[in-house]
């Protein structure tokens, strides 16, 4: 095979794919380039379920069927793993979203083959693309190829259509997720963040039994950096493990002060990123802050997402089994989100369970929660109290809603009802009005 060639899938390298990329852009007349960047979803699952043969074995057969008896494909390479990028030419009269349409198509054709014979509803093909004209012949191969593997970065988040053409507002959002992950450490220096806290009401007597501690980025202007912009970008990045640590570090420190002034305290929950599971360093460092601060562990309460039990239920239960080690409580947050809740309640040592809002965001007009909703609410609730797991459901908005949540036994509710999240001084107030056992001490 010459050095050339990748060995295992007979492609050419990604360098002499860009060399032959600029030989086919110098002579491009009346047609376009279209540059097809793809990966296979979950392909690290087949490796880890069938072994690496067996996924070189699909990465072969998948290669074969993309380039094979294709008549309009100029040049095509392995760039590295499962990622493939293809050039192929574009006649004028193939419109760029039609285009794009047959490259789904195809998509869709190769998926039910390969879940067919390889028994998973997971593989999933995501595929960008980029459009090359006659105007940008100026155009570095390079950044075509870049512009399609972003678009493919855009489809691997989309649940349905996995198939993405390119467009310059991608690039505006690289720059910005550019300037916030950059700033993060920054910004946690200056005091920029800030950790909120939504109270945890007892659907009993409706005073304070928690709260969650979330975190807030207001900047030295005085505008806001909200969750959904730059949490999902900093756990891309990583930061997110930095920025868990700092709230935890706020969170302890409240928590000792408070009780060093004679003041009650109510539990504190505090999120757990998936990015966590990677190393575990979670837990020497939570062990380093109980002996730092020596406040009682039933104070600080840990949440996981659903998601994170999903992804890998095995790591998940060596962290909650250390967290349990150092009599913390543990919770499964958004419970209701993904697909195997009750599978997994079966399997792991959960304390709480957070029942995800979306339960309580479809009511009708007079803010009553729909009846399908109401039986699964209701069978949850149930299920959680014979397995002994506490129940608190999030999202409480209307008191129809949370009249309804007392009636079938929800033990904590929390919500825009009760409280948004709010600053921690405006939460040591709420707390002191509505703590639900005064002068309480451990």
């Amino acid at each position: 095979m010459s050095e050339m060639k990748d060995i295992l899938t007979g492609l050419d390298r990604y360098e002499e794919f860009l060399g032959k990329l600029q030989v086919e852009i110098n002579k491009m007349e009346d047609y376009r380039i279209a540059i097809v960047y793809t990966d296979i979803k979950h392909f690290k699952y087949i490796n880890d379920t069938y072994g690496y043969k067996r996924g070189d074995t699909l990465l072969k057969e998948f290669v074969e069927m993309v380039t094979g008896n294709n008549d309009y494909m100029l040049c095509a390479a392995r760039v590295y793993s499962d990622n493939i990028v293809m050039a192929a030419r574009l006649e004028e009269c193939v419109g760029n979203e039609e285009f794009r349409k047959l490259i789904r198509e195809r998509n869709l054709e190769l998926e039910n083959n390969f879940r067919e014979r390889y028994m998973s509803a997971r593989l999933k093909f995501c595929t960008g693309i980029s459009i090359i004209s006659k105007e940008d012949r100026r155009l570095d191969p390079a950044t075509a190829v870049s512009n399609a593997n972003l678009a493919r970065k855009v489809a691997k988040e989309m649940d349905e259509d996995c198939c993405v053409l390119f467009d310059n507002t991608m690039l505006e959002g690289i720059k910005k997720e550019v300037e916030i992950t950059s700033s993060v450490s920054t910004a946690i220096e200056k005091g920029e963040f800030k950790v909120y806290y939504q109270p945890k009401m007892e659907t009993n007597t409706l005073k304070i039994i928690g709260a969650e501690a979330l975190i807030r980025w207001q900047k030295a202007d005085g505008s806001f950096i909200y969750p959904d912009e730059f949490i999902p970008l900093v756990e891309r990045s990583g930061q997110i493990v930095e920025l868990d640590y700092f709230v935890y570090r706020e969170v302890f420190h409240f928590i000792a002060r408070r009780l060093q002034e004679g003041k009650t305290i109510v539990p504190i929950s505090v999120n757990v990123s998936r990015a966590h599971l990677n190393k575990m360093g979670i837990l020497p460092y939570v062990r380093s802050l109980f002996e730092k601060y020596q406040i009682p562990p039933e104070l600080v309460e840990f949440e996981l997402t659903e998601s994170i039990y999903i992804k890998n239920t095995t790591r998940a239960l060596e962290l909650i089994e250390g967290l349990h080690e150092m009599g913390t409580k543990v919770s499964m947050d958004d419970f209701g989100s993904g697909y195997s809740s009750l599978n997994l309640l079966s399997k792991l040592p959960i304390d709480i369970i957070k029942l995800d809002k979306v339960f309580l965001q479809d009511c009708d007009s007079k803010h009553n929660i729909r009846e399908n909703d109401k039986i699964i609410i209701s069978c949850v609730i149930d299920m959680a109290k014979k397995l002994q797991i506490t129940s608190l459901c999030e999202g409480v908005e209307t008191i129809e809603q949370s009249d309804y949540l007392s009636q079938i036994g929800c033990e904590i509710q929390q919500g825009y009802y009760f409280s948004k999240p709010i600053p921690q001084a405006e939460f040591e107030s709420f707390m002191d009005e509505n703590y639900r056992v005064k002068n309480m001490s451990y």
